[in-house]
This record gives C-alpha cells, sequence and structure tokens, in this order.
C-alpha cells in the first residue's frame, strides 16, 4: 500500500487504496424561465450569479454577483443562497438552502428560474479511504475524496473551505503531497496573523534599505515556494490594496519585492484556506471578484462534523489509532454521549475530548463522562437551512441519544418512556449507529 506523509506531529498517512462507491444522483437542470439559457447540474458545484465567471450568468441588478449554488446530490439539487443581496425566493419564501428533487421554480432577485429533474442515475466513484487525515463514509466525504484525488496531481489554484477544526491545513499539505511538487517546499502563511504593511514583504520580498529595519535583503514566500506550493490560510483577512497586488502576481507568476522596479518569475502553485465563505464577502465588496475567481479554481469544501455524525465510529477509531490506543473502546453509552454534542470545534474538538478521556480511563473502557461535562457545545450555525426534514434528523438525533442514556439502552424502559413501539425505537437507534441493550427473557423482534 503507498502512503503519503504529512503533519510529522500528527504522525498520519494518506493510504492511497481505492473503495468503489455507488452513489444514487439526483440531477437535471436549470433553466432561465422565458429566455433560451439553461445550465446542466452534476456533481460539480455551480454559481449562479451576475459575474461574468459563473456558470449561468443573469444580467439582472436585482441578481448578487455570486448569487447561489447548486450541486446534484443523493438527495436531489442542492440549491443554496450565498448570502446575496436581495435573496433567493421560492414562491414568497426566503430560502437559505433546499433540495430539489421535482419541477419546481425560484427566483434569484427578480429573475424567474426554473429547475427540470432528470431521472435518477447511478455513479461509481473510485475514491481513498481517506485523505490528508480526513477519514469518512458519507456521501459528503466519498465526494470530497474523490475530488481532492481528481486535483491534487494538478497545478490548478484550489480554495479549501471548512470550518475551524475541519482540518483545511491537512487537506492542504496532503494535496501538496500528492502532486507532482512533493519534493518542493510546501510553505504556508497566516494572512491574520501578519500585518498588512508587514505581508507585502512578507509574501514578495525586499531589498536593503526598502523600509525601516530592512538591514538586509530578503527572499519573500513566493521565491522560497519556488517549484513547490503555497498556502494562504485566512486569506478573507487580507486588505483590498494587498488583494490587487496578490491578483497580479498570480495572473504574471512574478513577484516584486518591496523596493525594488525589477521582477523576478516564480512558479508556485497557490492553495487558500478558509473559514468563511469567501463569495459572501464578493458579494458585499469586501473581496474582489476577479481575484475569487482567479484563486477558486477548484473549490473544495470540508463539511462540519455535526453534518456527518454517521462518521463518528470510524473517527473515534481512527484518533485512538493515532493515539496509541487501539486497545480502548468506546461502548453504546459512550457513543450515545458523544452524539449529543454538535462539535462547534469540529474533529479538532473531538479528539481534543478523547485525549482528556484517554487521562479518566484506566481500562480498555474510554470513560468520557468527566471530558465531556467540559466540552463546549457552541451555537449553531448562523445560518441554519430550514428545511423541516433537516430540523426533525436533529430534533430526532438528540431525543434518541438522550434517551438512550437515560434508559441505558433498555429497549422496553425507551418505548414506555417515549410512547412509541420497539421497532420505531430500534429503527431509530440503528440509524444514530446505537444497539439496545440485551433484556433478559426476550428475543429481539
Amino acid at each position: 500500500m503507498t502512503t503519503i506523509d504529512v503533519d510529522a506531529d500528527d504522525a498520519l498517512t494518506v493510504p492511497l487504496s481505492q473503495r468503489t462507491h455507488v452513489l444514487s444522483l439526483r440531477g437535471g437542470r436549470i433553466e432561465v424561465v422565458g429566455e433560451d439559457i439553461s445550465v446542466p447540474v452534476d456533481m460539480e458545484r455551480l454559481h449562479i450569479g451576475r459575474a461574468k465567471r459563473c456558470a449561468l450568468v443573469l444580467d439582472d441588478p436585482t441578481v448578487s454577483k455570486v448569487h447561489a449554488e447548486v450541486q446534484a446530490t443523493p438527495r436531489g439539487v442542492r440549491l443554496v443562497d450565498l448570502n446575496s443581496l436581495n435573496g433567493t425566493f421560492m414562491g414568497e419564501t426566503s430560502i437559505v438552502e433546499v433540495y430539489m428533487s421535482g419541477a419546481c421554480e425560484f427566483r434569484c432577485g427578480a429573475k424567474r428560474l426554473r429547475f427540470v429533474p432528470e431521472a435518477v442515475r447511478e455513479v461509481r466513484i473510485e475514491a481513498p479511504k481517506r485523505f490528508g487525515g480526513l477519514v469518512g463514509t458519507t456521501a459528503e466525504m466519498i465526494e470530497l475524496f474523490a475530488k481532492l484525488q481528481r486535483y491534487s496531481p494538478t497545478s490548478m489554484s484550489m480554495v479549501i473551505q471548512g470550518e475551524t477544526g475541519t482540518g483545511k491545513e491537512r487537506v492542504a499539505q496532503a494535496i501538496h503531497d500528492a502532486s507532482p511538487r512533493r519534493d518542493r517546499p510546501f510553505v504556508a502563511v497566516n494572512c491574520a496573523a501578519v500585518a498588512d504593511s508587514l505581508l507585502e514583504a512578507e509574501l514578495f520580498g525586499h531589498v536593503r534599505g526598502a523600509f525601516t529595519g530592512a538591514d538586509r535583503a530578503r527572499d519573500g514566500l513566493f521565491v522560497e515556494a519556488d517549484g513547490g506550493t503555497l498556502l494562504f490560510d485566512e486569506v478573507g483577512e487580507m486588505s483590498s490594496a494587498m488583494q490587487a497586488k496578490l491578483l497580479r502576481v498570480l495572473e504574471n507568476q512574478e513577484v516584486r519585492p518591496v523596493g525594488t522596479g525589477r521582477s523576478r518569475k516564480v512558479d508556485v502553485r497557490t492553495l487558500f484556506a478558509t473559514h468563511v465563505d469567501l463569495r459572501h464577502a464578493v458579494n458585499k465588496g469586501r473581496f474582489r471578484e476577479d481575484l475569487y475567481f482567479r484563486m477558486a479554481q477548484v473549490t473544495v469544501e470540508i463539511p462540519p462534523l455535526r453534518k456527518r455524525m454517521a462518521d463518528l465510529p470510524t473517527l473515534l477509531e481512527d484518533i485512538l489509532e493515532q493515539l496509541g490506543r487501539r486497545d480502548v473502546k468506546v461502548d453504546e453509552a459512550g457513543m450515545a454521549a458523544l452524539m449529543t454534542h454538535t462539535w462547534p470545534g469540529n474533529v479538532r474538538q473531538l479528539r481534543t475530548a478523547i485525549q482528556a478521556a484517554l487521562v479518566e480511563s484506566d481500562g480498555e473502557r474510554l470513560m468520557l463522562e468527566r471530558a465531556l461535562a467540559g466540552v463546549s457545545q457552541g451555537v449553531m450555525p448562523e445560518r441554519p437551512s430550514g428545511l423541516y426534514d433537516d430540523a426533525k434528523r436533529e430534533l430526532d438525533r438528540q431525543y434518541y441519544t438522550s434517551l438512550y442514556l437515560r434508559c441505558s439502552g433498555n429497549l422496553s424502559q425507551m418505548a414506555k418512556a417515549s410512547g412509541k413501539q420497539r421497532v420505531t425505537i430500534r429503527a431509530a437507534l440503528r440509524a444514530l449507529g446505537l444497539q439496545e441493550a440485551s433484556e433478559p427473557g426476550r428475543h429481539k423482534t
């Protein structure tokens, strides 16, 4: 089995052994009502907006530059409003996120569009079992792994989007390690940690005497990363003046050190990690539209842990293996307790909780009680989808995991306490990856 090394501190590898997955994809096309304009919707995310680089360009002043996004998924075509100025509507209802499986109309600003569904088709995806320390079996993670594997060997610029703690930096390192540039430098800069007055010299270099304190010439990070990869972390914090200078470098592939008029050619692949959606910043005028589209030749989004709770058992096994504690097990009560949390700090927060629990454990059972007592639940995302099905799934998860803990997994007690049939309780537990405790004298039905 071939492996790719990532951060030494994490002691992680990226197995490239493949697994074939079959997804039932629900796609279709988006038409502009009254016009002979349409765009097919597949697994790649497509932008709808006024910007000329969008997949579906709407020449209407009520439409934002990057107004909405569509993507085919197993649940239907996902339509997401991107914090547009005039909103996305179905009828008179403003939507944040919906899944369209049947024919319908919606509006971006005042522009009317129609979704025309296509027959469900089976899509075979070849994807590795993990990538850059990320593991998972959900459809979202399978699609992510396949996309990372497909684009890592290229030199295309990529935006890696995800909440804090989802693993953006690890993914960036793994993209570099899976590319032909793997033997050249991987360099990272945190745009939020460097004052704007110093960022230009940090990136492009400077000559001696270029500014106070410049007692000697210095190559910048672009030159340091020549032939390799340069990661911009939190690029959304960059000022408009620096955005313009960065765009010039990306377009020309040459840097001009501060204090000189001479330029130097560089060959650098650029990756951009951000916890904010840069498209929102484009719509608000805080981020350059031309720079965004130059950066986002490929965009990948790492889903938060709360949206892939089915991966929790796999993540636990992986974390325990990384920590050298494969002997430690998590029982059903412990798993249920983990599922009651929303994990605002994502996998990083989960790992920290497991490390704390290992300190309390003196046997093969992971002692989670005290560690989880100190876990922050945080707040729900600023822009919940508003979908009834999503809200119901979250309510069911919280209700049944709490019921499981209260009744110690006893199916009869859970049925009595909830007023539900045993078969309903058992189905809910199985959906959460939990099994009821055995009951003496009773056979499972």
